[in-house]
């Protein structure tokens, strides 16, 4: 007899196999580690909540079909915590030979106790089944802002993507230093140059745990986190791009008061992924004029992150673009009021609040 169940840690060997069988053969990337991956975030997590499992769709044989994890996430609401989740890694096995397993797996979920269910990596068939159950897509939060930072560099990567050869774009290559070096001195002479006195420097977690109620106060939905979970969530982002340092800066004013920070992956050759990005009130441009001038100091090539609506503007000016290619952020919940948080882009919601 089929059936859905609990996800347990003896699963894990054949729930890798599933996740082999559907991702791998549809050129998805996976997670570094992948071995020890579902032990870490389904069963390691800080959050982990036994009332909020992820789960297994079982054949009449007993075969696993389908899996769909939960990653249980506190959040505040207006100054009341509530119980957050994220669905991620939904799928079923190619050969089940039926099209509902992961529609009873993702409805399994929606029917848990938590107040809002969260999902930020979704495919366009993920997202039709997400809405089909009475789910909602969040636009503002499925657009992904874009910013060059070696702009000739930049061309240069996607000439060679489209098939320019090497010994072509090599060539042009101390051209586009040279460029891009240009670029960078008419953009600091420019008007938008941070105010004096603004410093940048190492972020500590404890700080971010601390400050983030007060710069984030202006949003009706927030995360909540605490040194514990923060320094195991960081782990975990961290392990996701090994090869890619993840830098943590922090922008005082002249008082030395903490007006914002961003956390992004470091990648000289390719696009640095943004996955935190925040600002208090009134301090937009400079926090963002901070992460383009460390990243350019650090040999960032593009910084593309997820769209944070409070800082559209601030973006538009320093000549960011927008776009939705990629995947979607979704939300369920049976509070309408959460629900038009996201809607509005009143909710903070960065990558680090999503799925790992």
């Amino acid at each position: 007899m089929e059936q859905i169940r609990a996800f347990r840690r003896e699963d894990t060997p054949r729930v890798l196999e599933l996740f082999r069988a559907a991702f791998l053969e549809a050129g998805k990337s996976v997670p570094a580690n992948l071995e020890t991956y579902f032990d870490r975030v389904f069963f390691e997590s800080p959050w982990y909540d036994e009332a909020l499992p992820s789960y297994i769709h079982l054949d009449r044989s007993g075969t696993i079909i389908g899996f769909v994890g939960v990653q249980p996430r506190p959040m505040v609401w207006r100054g009341r915590r509530v119980r957050a989740a994220v669905a991620t890694k939904l799928m079923a096995a190619p050969s089940a030979g039926d099209s509902l397993v992961a529609v009873r797996l993702l409805s399994k979920v929606f029917a848990g106790p938590q107040d809002v269910l969260l999902s930020d990596l979704s495919n366009d068939a993920g997202r039709r089944i997400w809405e089909g159950l009475g789910g909602s897509t969040a636009p503002l939060y499925s657009l992904q802002w874009q910013r060059p930072v070696r702009p000739a560099r930049h061309s240069l990567s996607w000439l060679r993507v489209h098939g320019v050869p090497r010994l072509i774009t090599g060539g042009l290559r101390p051209l586009s230093a040279v460029a891009d070096a240009i670029v960078a001195r008419l953009a600091a002479g420019g008007l938008r140059q941070s105010p004096p006195g603004y410093t940048a420097e190492d972020l500590p977690l404890e700080v971010l745990v601390t400050q983030l109620p007060r710069l984030a106060g202006d949003r009706t939905l927030r995360p909540e986190y605490d040194e514990r979970s923060l320094q195991w969530l960081l782990s975990v982002v961290r392990q996701n791009q090994p090869d890619h340092p993840l830098r943590q800066r922090l922008v005082r004013d002249p008082r030395g008061a903490v007006v914002g920070w961003f956390l992004y992956y470091l990648d000289p050759s390719g696009v640095s992924d943004v996955v935190h990005l925040l600002a208090g009130k009134g301090a937009a441009a400079v926090v963002f004029d901070h992460l383009l001038t460390d990243a350019w100091e650090h040999g960032a090539v593009m910084l593309s992150g997820r769209l944070e609506p409070g800082m559209v503007r601030e973006m538009s000016l320093r000549h960011c673009y927008f776009r939705q290619t990629g995947p979607w952020t979704l939300a369920h919940s049976r509070q309408p009021e959460l629900l038009e948080a996201i809607r509005s882009g009143s909710a903070f919601l960065s990558r680090l609040e999503g799925e790992w």
